[in-house]
């Protein structure tokens, strides 16, 4: 279920907010058909007894929300997966890297000893010090990897946090929730 009015969150998700809550007065102002009172209604016992337990088309509704909430938890787990992999891969990266960089170093000392040309391994050490700059780079971008697959995770078990209790109960409750539609305008 959704209103009309979805503002980003601090922890950069979307909260559903209402944007007003219309009186019955202002329904009917408005020329949609009356609102029942409180407890009133086609639908309500005339004893004023709790309603019957109806299951409609309605239902499909609800399992699709349920549907909804399972994957947007599975996608933020599947998101957290694939930048804790993204930062090992860049880790990976930065291991080899280092590694040329002191082979490359070694092998122009060695070449130095065999008295290569000063120009050439001059050269040589040089590109060990551009190896050697970019590993700074990879160890960034393998931090923040490791940092957004915290938040993903975080963002999912906040998810489930907020909404889980009402899809619970929105999957094991007796009556029908109301339409999409009625909710649409408010």
């Amino acid at each position: 279920m959704s209103t009309e009015a979805e503002a980003p969150a601090e922890g950069g998700g979307n909260v559903v907010e209402p944007s007003s809550i219309q009186s019955g007065a202002e329904v009917e102002a408005a020329g949609a058909p009356g609102v029942p009172a409180p407890g009133g209604g086609a639908d309500a016992p005339d004893d004023g007894g709790d309603l019957p337990v109806l299951r409609s088309g309605r239902i499909v509704d609800v399992i699709a929300d349920a549907i909804t909430f399972t994957l947007v938890i599975a996608r933020l787990a599947i998101a957290a997966v694939a930048m804790r992999m993204l930062s090992q891969a860049v880790k990976g990266a930065y291991s080899y890297v280092e590694g040329c960089a002191k082979q490359v170093d070694h092998l122009a000392d060695v070449a130095a000893t065999l008295a290569v040309d000063d120009a050439v391994t001059s050269s040589h050490h040089d590109a060990a010090g551009v190896m050697r700059e970019s590993l700074a780079l990879a160890d960034a971008l393998a931090a923040e990897a490791a940092e957004m697959s915290t938040e993903f995770d975080n963002a999912a078990r906040d998810h489930e946090a907020d909404y889980g209790t009402v899809n619970e109960a929105m999957q094991s409750g007796p009556y029908d929730v109301a339409e999409r539609e009625w909710y649409s305008n408010r």
